[in-house]
């Protein structure tokens, strides 16, 4: 694996049932006080064509997203980025943003054979979450709310309406 700062020769595609126990270890490094990681991904990569789930994979999962089509399907979406997680010792590598980006085009080819087109990308996060940065970086996402103490602490909502 490389050091910190130097990016990683992975690939991103959409996720397999194969890819569950991999990227459940993921969730589980991201995201500690969540349990049942597995099953979480599992009900996330069912719902295809509405929840959906890429990996970033090298010789093992090193990270996930999860898209979403809210209000039905319709002919120009809202997406929301519902999670993003890449393992902690390939954090600061760029690998936030690649998932973000290349499995973005991936859900705009899911989009178009549905005969839709992405209106707007919504993104819910921590106010204290870092990853505001990536989410304006990548996405063009602003803070439009604030959503006092909803999870374990305020939350921001971003909106991208030029994905």
């Amino acid at each position: 694996m490389s050091q910190r700062g130097e990016s990683v020769e992975m690939i991103i595609r959409p996720m397999t049932r194969a890819d569950l126990d991999g990227a459940a270890l993921v969730h589980q490094a991201a995201f500690p006080r969540q349990r049942q990681s597995r099953l979480w991904l599992e009900c996330n990569l069912n719902g295809f064509p509405r929840m959906l789930t890429y990996v970033a994979v090298a010789e093992r999962c090193l990270g996930y997203v999860i898209w979403v089509q809210k209000s039905g399907f319709r002919p120009e979406v809202v997406l929301e980025l519902d999670q993003l997680a890449v393992l902690p010792e390939v954090r600061g590598r760029g690998m936030g943003r690649r998932l973000i980006e290349e499995s973005l085009a991936g859900v705009k080819q899911v989009l178009a054979e549905q005969q839709s087109v992405l209106k707007s990308v919504l993104v819910s996060t921590r106010a204290d979450n870092q990853a505001q940065r990536l989410y304006q970086a990548a996405l063009g996402a602003r803070v439009e709310a604030v959503i006092c103490g909803l999870y374990s602490a305020d939350e921001v909502l971003m909106v991208s309406r030029t994905p």
